[in-house]
């Protein structure tokens, strides 16, 4: 008995036997968030503690620029900073003891011509009173006794002035100065303190980009790191299987040098859509919209760049 098949039947089974299989699936790859070790200003390279591929850990050396100006720097800050210091010691503590005595002599001088002069004046009055000297001769006698008077009044204000320290306002000024040549100081050591760099983080040495002699700069590193814990993978969600895949969601994970068991989470999904990236090598996921999203490996992460397979769990 001869079996009739409708044409429409045979179409479709045709159709069917020719279209790629359904791939159930994600694909993604591992990404990981490296580090760009620079310096905070420009110089030339004189010093490098790391190669590529060691592991390090936080506050390592890493690398160092020429610091001779740094250094000059600094021993000026410092000499600046001795002088402002001697300056406010000096008027704090008033005048040096060869000053002192000086001016104490000069009032013993002023005191012993006042003695001389009111003498003198004593005894032209006797002689005016007996006749033997005119007025004038007192006048000039009292002009004289006052003037030594006068002296001794101006020498014994000088030892006190002497004596003082210097007025409140010069001595403000001066710790001013001090102040300033402090932070001028600290500056300069933290100008020379950057000329070392150390390692921020815990990880591994990814690429040495610039050598000794060579000149780096904030926008030309010398190393990129990865640190530890910084790699994750990059799922590419296609709209279909976009609501079965929240964040949370688990997904295993497998590729050439995963090892068994290897498990991610989804810690974010992009608001907007985005065409399939060419090197997913999949022609049944190729051209077709995904949502880019991020997932953290529970241990041990593949190498930055992995394709990966997820098959959500």
């Amino acid at each position: 008995m001869t079996r009739f098949i409708a044409p429409a039947l045979v179409i479709a089974v045709l159709l069917g036997a020719c279209s790629p299989p359904v791939e159930s699936g994600l694909h993604g790859y591992a990404e990981g968030d490296f580090i760009a070790l620079a310096p905070d200003m420009t110089g030339r390279i004189i010093e490098t503690g790391l190669r590529e591929g060691d592991p390090v850990s936080a506050g390592a050396f890493a690398f160092r620029l020429d610091d001779t100006d740094a250094r000059a720097a600094l021993a000026a800050a410092q000499a600046q900073l001795a002088v402002a210091t001697a300056q406010f010691d000096d008027a704090a503590a008033g005048a040096r003891a060869p000053e002192i005595g000086a001016a104490r002599d000069q009032l013993a001088q002023a005191n012993a011509a006042r003695m001389l002069a009111n003498e003198d004046l004593v005894r032209a009055r006797e002689l005016f009173a007996q006749g033997h000297v005119s007025q004038a001769r007192i006048d000039q006698a009292q002009t004289t006794a006052d003037a030594a008077n006068a002296q001794v009044s101006e020498m014994r204000q000088r030892l006190n002035l002497v004596q003082l320290p210097a007025r409140e306002n010069q001595l403000r000024a001066l710790q001013a100065g001090i102040a300033a040549a402090q932070a001028a100081v600290d500056r300069a050591e933290f100008v020379l303190s950057q000329r070392a760099v150390t390692v921020p983080a815990d990880g591994r040495v990814e690429r040495q980009i610039r050598y000794l002699g060579e000149q780096a700069s904030p926008a030309l590193p010398v190393y990129t790191l990865l640190p530890d814990g910084a790699v994750h993978a990059v799922v590419l969600i296609p709209e279909a299987k976009l609501a079965a895949t929240p964040v949370g969601t688990r997904l295993a994970i497998s590729c050439d040098s995963c090892g068994s068991g290897l498990m991610a989470t989804i810690t974010r999904i992009d608001d907007e859509a985005q065409f399939t990236a060419p090197f997913i090598y999949s022609d049944s996921e190729r051209s077709r919209l995904v949502y880019r999203a991020e997932a953290r490996f529970d241990a041990n992460p593949p190498p930055p760049g992995t394709p990966l397979r997820l098959e959500v769990r």
